[in-house]
């Protein structure tokens, strides 16, 4: 009896081998197909990344395209309106220079000098601004004002969800 308890034991421990071996090669093939796909669909995620970063970026040079078209169209006729502006002005006297002072004041509250003008069409001292200057200041805040909108549009256009 004891040669067949014996015999059972050796069996019943070769059994649980051969069952722990087995089970332990399934778990490894399942480890080895689930890195497989993860690894799979990593690449397909990866590419599809690249993908969408490749069309935004090209977008994004379109726009900026576009948008560098649209300034030097703007600095064209900018510069258009202002040779108008002194051509068709007399250059008289428009703004007293307290006016000039309050209109260029800075956020510091404290009065200005007269301003610097992109132009240089005032003297430092002056005592007034002339029409010209009044109409070139215009044509620099329309220029400005297109100018921040164009960009503003080409940000949101990047943006948009339909491209």
């Amino acid at each position: 009896m004891n040669l067949q308890l014996f015999a059972a034991a050796v069996l019943s421990v070769f059994c649980f081998t051969a069952g722990w071996t087995a089970e332990g090669w399934r778990k490894d093939a399942e480890i080895t197909r689930v890195k497989r796909a993860y690894t799979e669909q990593r690449a397909v995620d990866l590419q599809q990344h690249l993908d969408d970063l490749t069309e935004a970026e090209a977008f994004g040079r379109e726009l900026v395209t576009r948008l560098a078209a649209q300034e030097n169209a703007l600095q064209t006729l900018a510069q258009e309106k202002d040779n108008e502006i002194r051509r068709l002005t007399i250059g008289r006297r428009c703004l007293d220079g307290a006016a000039v002072r309050v209109l260029n004041r800075t956020a510091s509250l404290k009065p200005a000098a007269l301003p610097e003008a992109a132009s240089e069409p005032l003297r430092a001292d002056a005592a007034f601004a002339t029409d010209t200057d009044v109409g070139v200041w215009v044509g620099q805040c329309q220029r400005g004002y297109e100018t921040c909108r164009g960009r503003l549009k080409a940000i949101a256009d990047f943006y948009a969800e339909e491209k």
